[in-house]
């Protein structure tokens, strides 16, 4: 999953600036020290950095804030997984045993992979939904510590 912080590592890395060389620039344009592992720290995700410095990073960068800051596309839908969908899949597994119960293991084993797949990508989506989540609130707590 792209991230925040991937993002600022990623557009760092490109730009050909270490952390250290990030950091002293944040500090000459906002005039704010951060300790030495803050970046890395906002890089793996363990902290987030507020939107004015997220500003400043963009701006270092070149790149507008919003591609660095990872927000959920209005037209993406929010994926919820939900009891209707559980009951769904387990009617499914019963007509694919049912199939297999009749001597129909090619057919049936065809299904169950697609089943399977479909289960796996909708797990997908759930996770990284709550990854993202998780990274809006590092960034709503690193805004409440102002």
């Amino acid at each position: 999953m792209i991230t925040t912080g991937n993002k600022i590592a990623f557009f760092r890395k490109k730009k050909g600036l270490t952390q250290h060389d990030l950091r002293n620039e944040v500090y000459k344009r906002i005039g704010k020290k951060f300790r030495q592992g803050t970046i890395s720290s906002w890089e793996n995700g363990k902290t987030a950095p507020d939107m004015d410095v997220l500003n400043v990073l963009a701006s270092i960068l070149e790149v507008n804030v919003d591609e660095l800051y990872e927000k959920q596309n209005n037209s993406e839908a929010s994926y919820v997984t939900s009891i209707k969908d559980i009951l769904l899949y387990k009617k499914a597994l019963n007509e694919i045993q049912s199939e297999f119960d009749s001597g129909s293991e090619p057919e049936a084993f065809m299904n169950l992979r697609e089943l399977a797949e479909e289960i796996l990508d909708n797990l997908n989506d759930v996770v990284n939904q709550h990854e993202k989540v998780i990274t809006q609130l590092k960034a709503v707590r690193e805004i409440m510590r102002l």
